[in-house]
């Protein structure tokens, strides 16, 4: 092998020459930081547990449910939700077995489930009472299979928990463009058989990068600052978008195998329909170009799929379509969701009957 040539050697040199000043600061704060004391957190982990709100239950099968037959408030983000489970652990009344009712089974997140709202206000609510009067003589029900925080992947576990105990004749699934592909992500690490062990980190604790960050107090706080931007970049990367999408072909799969019609309901992301600056508009390219690939994937699977864009776009040029401060619709909200729901699911309950 050649010697190092001397204007190799002096580029290596004046390139160490900028590397200790970076060191040395980088040392510094990092001991200012030991020095200070720990990080800061999200929240006191010694505080007492409040028992007057009512929270998931973890669960080797979903991940997480409600527990059943219970009536108490879900604590969302500061704003209290009225919730009353039934003997399934889900939203809403009771869920009848027998052979003449029609029953359509919503599957998704913190959407579908009803954020901030009553029960009766929610989408899968008002979408029960349209069936109910266009067919008057059929006994119609909708089964509210939103749990908080849930991805793509538990819902195709909540469609087979739901099968395992009643007939389903329709299913309508959500794809969030805000969460559901880094939800892939997150979920999978834990998925088949630890999902009760899930934990909401954007990398996995395991990884080297994760622990590399954990070691330095500069890092972390830099890594908490930032964690938005990191969480919007990963949403719409590949990786993410690949595992959306085995969810999602999966899910079409077991509906198409069980002569179940599925319609899929794309979520916007709150800052596509409420203006914004310039970071939104930037985070608002990447999420559309992730909404064009849905729709083509739903194309390529024969899926029907309704954007809920435009009908929020036209809602909140009138009234605000979202709740105070927060991402999550208002009652305005989930009437037009209903509203533009509603035909595909008419359609598809036609040939099912």
């Amino acid at each position: 092998m050649s010697p190092m040539s001397p204007r190799i050697r002096k580029i290596l040199g004046r390139l160490l020459l900028l590397c200790i000043p970076f060191a040395l600061a980088f040392g510094t704060a990092e001991l200012l930081l030991r020095v200070a004391g720990k990080p800061t957190s999200d929240g006191d982990e010694s505080a007492p547990v409040d028992t007057r709100w009512l929270k998931v239950e973890k669960s080797a099968e979903l991940g997480w449910i409600f527990p059943p037959d219970t009536t108490g408030t879900y604590k969302s983000s500061g704003r209290n939700t009225p919730l009353v489970t039934n003997t399934w652990g889900l939203r809403g009344p009771e869920v009848s077995t027998d052979t003449l009712t029609r029953r359509v089974l919503v599957l998704g997140d913190s959407y579908t489930f009803g954020w901030g709202m009553d029960d009766s206000a929610g989408f899968v609510r008002l979408l029960e009472t349209s069936l109910r009067e266009t067919y008057p003589e059929t006994p119609v029900e909708c089964i509210n299979g939103g749990i908080p925080g849930y991805s793509i992947y538990q819902q195709i576990r909540m469609l087979e928990y739901v099968r395992e105990r009643t007939e389903i004749h329709a299913v309508v699934a959500t794809i969030s463009l805000a969460n559901d592909p880094i939800d892939e992500l997150r979920i999978r690490r834990f998925a088949p058989g630890r999902l009760d062990e899930f934990s909401y980190e954007l990398r996995d604790p395991a990884s080297l990068s994760a622990r590399f960050i954990a070691g330095s107090r500069l890092l972390t706080l830099a890594d908490q600052r930032t964690t938005h931007m990191q969480f919007s970049l990963i949403n719409t990367n590949g990786e993410c978008r690949g595992l959306a999408d085995e969810s999602l072909t999966r899910l079409a799969n077991i509906c198409r195998e069980a002569n179940l019609p599925l319609v899929w309901l794309i979520v916007p992301r709150t800052m596509e329909i409420r203006p914004g600056g310039f970071w939104r508009r930037a985070l608002n390219g990447a999420t559309n170009r992730l909404r064009g690939h849905f729709l083509e994937l739903a194309d390529n699977l024969q899926v029907p799929i309704v954007d809920l864009k435009p009908a929020l776009e036209s809602v909140q040029a009138r009234q605000e379509s979202y709740l105070p401060g927060d991402s999550h619709w208002n009652e305005a909200g989930h009437q037009a969701v209903t509203q533009a729901l509603l035909p595909d699911v008419l359609e598809i309950w036609e040939m099912k009957q």
